[in-house]
């Protein structure tokens, strides 16, 4: 039944994903809060404990089981998932937001049919207790495997050995972000290539590796467990992220494909778009798993126009009140239409916001009258601090750090509200490239190395430098502000900046800056920003989607390497303009001290001066990095040896290279 919202016909789709979404604890706040959810729950509960045995909601919200622990057990996370998801999905209903259509990704699709009505409810716990116990009792097909979440695309897949030869494609989620499954052995070996090239990656929480040919010996047992359901017609049209199709009957090998084919929920959610947009209809898409992880991948997905309403249901940081008051919030604002066409209003096609030239950078300034600090004298050559920017994020970063300064952890989960521990070890619900998430969480452990480092070696640098986010860094270590201002101000900034839409952002490799600006002037790109000056042959450029494009079919017919970046707005460019002006009038709110080392300014690469450390840093979200220039500021002063604090060796390997290209020039 489509509704209407916001003068646009639209239709609600409720999505289910799968395995990789738990943790205990999970959906907690709701099922204390809502007598609806419990209700649900309790009742799934008691079926599922027939079928297992035990009792999964005190499995779940056991005080002995934290979010942070690692929720891997097979026999009960298979069953838990799918009875959040399905509670979920009753709950909704009883509010009176009923789904156009159920989407599912891998485990998600017997929930999603469970809810159509393809099965019935017991037939679906008796699978889903079964499959979870079938799957743990075969070690050789289970326990060996793993899975590998990737920043990267299927050409990064076909061009690694390592990948291609040892590894399934188990799963395109966004252009650049893919799974890879396979023998745990062959996904170590991928994470060490990986780790070297330094490519994101993230290991899921699973021993299993679902999608691939390791699951191949399973089918008989699988197809014997589907045999004896009695399918019926969908009450609700399922969309299949296996077979990328809208159904409305299951055959006996369907859920077989689920488990083994790849999870195609990028070209899925294409058609989707695609045939919505046919329709003059707009799509409203409700995460009804618990950490909110297909809501992410929407967002990854849409970048050349303005973002459908999303809305994750849960989330794994201890709000889930707050996000279910929003999808209440959202059902009350929902119009049911007339099935009736000339009853049904008409369709308004969702307007595409051209780019636009924004003003002038204008922003009050506090006065500051502190002069610029000054290199201070040294023997030898100088001591240089580095911190690297967003991208540089590991799984398992700060492992070391957090035992050795507790007390910043403690205070760091104060400010931000949820367990930055937990984020940084395990991401559950694959936040940590999230640049919400990201920015506190790389400010934090850089921060935490810095001081590891004034620990085990007091002598202070004669300069520090910070590519972007890191730049905060290295403004709490020469003392600009306190780690909680900083961390106050990067949680800040990664609201905001996380709020961007509309445009993208690519590499250019290959070409100096001065080329780069050249063709862009030849070919009449004026619409993309150099968002990064990197090297003397990288540059980032930044700006709408179809600018990029554009822009990609030029470069790549000259044979320059140009790769789209997996992020979902034109950060450090002309388009950041309205996150810029809400920042600047955050960062006049708080006092800083001046600054006891030298600390060399992105928009400028020359040292700071206390007076404008509000300004630098408010033009900066607009501004480009200058980390060339900077380098080369370096290199002026004379000698230096530098360290990256940091996860990551981005910035040594881009320091490097401007040293190099100088040596031979």
């Amino acid at each position: 039944m489509p509704y209407l919202f916001q003068g646009q016909t639209s239709c609600v789709v409720f999505m289910f994903p799968g395995q990789g979404c738990q943790f205990y604890q999970m959906g907690r706040e709701l099922y204390q809060n809502n007598s609806v959810f419990q209700r649900w729950m309790n009742a799934l509960d008691t079926q599922i404990h027939a079928e297992l045995g035990q009792s999964l909601i005190a499995q779940i919200y056991h005080a002995d089981n934290p979010r942070s622990k690692l929720f891997d057990d097979i026999r009960l996370s298979h069953p838990a998932i799918f009875m959040i998801e399905y509670a979920l999905g009753k709950t909704l209903i009883e509010q009176r937001i009923v789904p156009d259509y159920l989407l599912g990704t891998s485990l998600g699709e017997l929930a999603a049919a469970a809810l159509a009505e393809v099965l019935s409810l017991p037939e679906a716990i008796r699978l889903v207790v079964a499959q979870g116990q079938l799957f743990h009792s075969q070690p050789s097909a289970a326990e060996e495997g793993a899975m590998l979440a990737i920043l990267g695309d299927e050409a990064l897949y076909q061009q690694t050995p390592v990948l291609r030869e040892q590894c399934d494609l188990a799963a395109y989620n966004a252009p650049s972000l893919m799974v890879v499954a396979g023998r745990a052995s062959s996904i170590v070996e991928a994470e060490r290539y990986l780790s070297a090239q330094d490519v994101v990656f993230q290991r899921l929480p699973v021993k299993q590796a679902f999608h691939s040919r390791q699951v191949d010996a399973l089918k008989p047992q699988v197809d014997a467990l589907t045999g004896l359901i009695d399918w019926q017609t969908a009450q609700v049209p399922l969309i299949s992220c296996s077979s990328t199709q809208t159904l409305k009957q299951l055959g006996g090998d369907h859920f077989w494909q689920t488990l083994r084919q790849p999870i195609r929920f990028s070209q899925t959610l294409a058609r989707i778009e695609r045939e919505a947009a046919a329709r003059g209809e707009s799509m409203i898409y409700l995460d009804l798993g618990p950490s909110g992880t297909l809501a992410n991948l929407v967002k990854q997905n849409i970048r050349d126009r303005a973002l459908p309403a999303i809305f994750p249901v849960l989330s794994p940081f201890g709000r889930d009140l707050e996000k279910f008051d929003e999808v209440l919030t959202l059902g009350r604002a929902l119009q049911p239409l007339s099935a009736s066409p000339a009853q049904a209003a008409p369709a308004v096609s969702r307007p595409i916001p051209a780019a636009v030239q924004p003003p002038p950078l204008s922003v009050q300034l506090p006065p500051r009258l502190v002069q610029r600090p000054v290199a201070s004298a040294s023997v030898g050559p100088k001591r240089v601090y580095v911190f690297p920017g967003q991208g540089s994020q590991r799984l398992g970063m700060g492992a070391a750090l957090f035992e050795q300064f507790p007390e910043y952890l403690a205070e760091a989960d104060r400010i931000l509200g949820y367990s930055l521990k937990t984020l940084c070890l395990e991401d559950p619900d694959q936040q940590l490239s999230n640049t919400r998430f990201t920015q506190p969480a790389l400010y934090t452990v850089s921060a935490l190395a810095f001081l590891s480092k004034q620990q085990a070696d007091p002598r202070k640098p004669d300069f520090l430098a910070g590519h972007s986010l890191g730049e905060y860094c290295a403004l709490f270590a020469a003392g600009g502000f306190s780690f909680e201002t900083g961390l106050k101000l990067v949680k800040k900034r990664g609201e905001l900046m996380a709020q961007a839409t509309g445009g993208s952002m690519a590499a250019v490799i290959g070409r100096s800056p001065d080329q780069v600006n050249a063709l862009l002037a030849r070919h009449g790109l004026g619409a993309l920003d150099v968002a990064n000056y990197n090297s003397p042959s990288q540059v980032v450029l930044a700006g709408p989607v179809e600018a990029l494009s554009e822009a990609r079919e030029i470069f790549q017919a000259m044979d320059i390497t140009f790769v789209a970046l997996p992020v979902s707005a034109p950060f450090h460019s002309r388009y950041m303009h309205s996150a810029m002006e809400a920042f600047g009038e955050y960062l006049a709110t708080f006092d800083y001290a001046p600054l006891q080392t030298p600390v060399i300014a992105n928009i400028h690469a020359e040292p700071y001066r206390d007076a404008d450390l509000v300004g630098n840093l408010t033009r900066q979200i607009c501004g480009s990095v200058r980390w060339l220039d900077t380098v080369q500021y370096l290199m002026r002063q004379g000698e230096f040896e530098f360290e990256e604090l940091g996860p990551g060796e981005v910035l040594t390997k881009l320091v490097n290279s401007v040293r190099n290209t100088a040596a031979f020039s």
